[in-house]
């Protein structure tokens, strides 16, 4: 937890000087905007816009960060959960998101970044209807929307921030855990999606030795009870001793992969792969009670 908010406080305060940063930068322009509005001279006003697209285009890069640290955030939380088996997301978010003196919710609401947005806008669009006559502003007449490349950047920027960071401030409210997170961009699907080698191979592993038991086992059951000398009837009890053991054994299992995955899935690999081989081995040991304990185990 200390390091966690060692490391949002350097974030939080770094916004904050580039928030401080940018609206100085945009004060200076709407002082220059005044001035060149007391004349006509196209160059200055071409020139004066692009001033405000490269403040734009700063504070798009700001975006991207926080976007960037808040993913990074959510994903150190979500693997401190599959690791530790412990609510440690709950438990955080909640503590620091509701706080009086919070500073996680620097990053879940940008109030800051969303006002030096809006002045970026304001100031292009006045630039634009002063330059043609018009003294419209756009919180007079919502209707009109500033055609910009650097401002549509700004609000695509702004809604990914929004979207990356709404999962987290829905714990913070709520005091939840959602076991699927939200993913906030292309980044996320990289990570969510990757596949564990391991846990893939004994998936595979498993579902062959599955197969094997019905595929084969299963047809020539009555053959191999004749053949340690048992009647032909015992396969009865040879193919239903698995599903039996299989009723006990899901119910554990159920709640053992409610709380870890991947150990469940070693255990039962070995189980399946110990229970073929005592199977196999009980007719070279001409022992009935080998080939049920094989199919227990596969159960």
């Amino acid at each position: 937890s200390r390091i966690l908010d060692d490391q949002i406080e350097r974030i939080v305060l770094f916004l904050l000087q580039q928030q401080g940063h940018l609206s100085r930068r945009i004060e200076e322009l709407g002082a220059q905007r005044a001035a060149i509005m007391q004349q006509v001279d196209t160059s200055r006003v071409f020139q004066l816009r692009e001033d405000y697209r490269e403040v734009g285009r700063d504070l798009v890069k700001l975006l991207r960060f926080v976007d960037m640290n808040a993913t990074g955030l959510r994903k150190i939380l979500k693997k401190f959960d599959k690791r530790f088996g412990y609510k440690f997301t709950d438990y955080y978010v909640t503590t620091r998101s509701n706080h009086p003196y919070s500073q996680l919710q620097q990053v879940f609401k940008q109030v800051g970044i969303v006002a030096v947005a809006g002045a970026l806008s304001r100031n292009l669009a006045y630039l634009e209807h002063e330059h043609r006559g018009s003294f419209l502003s756009i919180y007079d007449n919502p209707s009109v929307v500033l055609q910009d490349p650097i401002i549509d950047q700004v609000n695509h920027a702004v809604q990914k921030l929004t979207h990356a960071t709404s999962f987290m401030q829905y714990l913070g409210q709520h005091a939840l855990i959602v076991q699927d997170d939200t993913p906030s961009g292309s980044e996320d699907n990289v990570d969510d999606e990757s596949y564990h080698f391991m846990s893939l191979m004994l998936n595979l592993v498993n579902t062959f030795l599955y197969m094997v038991n019905t595929y084969i086992i299963v047809p020539t059951a009555d053959d191999y009870s004749v053949s340690l000398g048992a009647a032909a009837t015992v396969c009865g009890i040879i193919i239903g001793s698995m599903a039996v053991a299989q009723v006990f054994s899901s119910v554990y299992f159920s709640a053992w992969s409610n709380r870890s995955y991947f150990r469940p899935l070693v255990f039962s690999s070995i189980m399946l792969f110990s229970g073929n081989l005592l199977y196999a081995l009980a007719y070279d040991l001409n022992s009935l009670t080998v080939l049920l304990i094989g199919r227990i185990l596969c159960g």
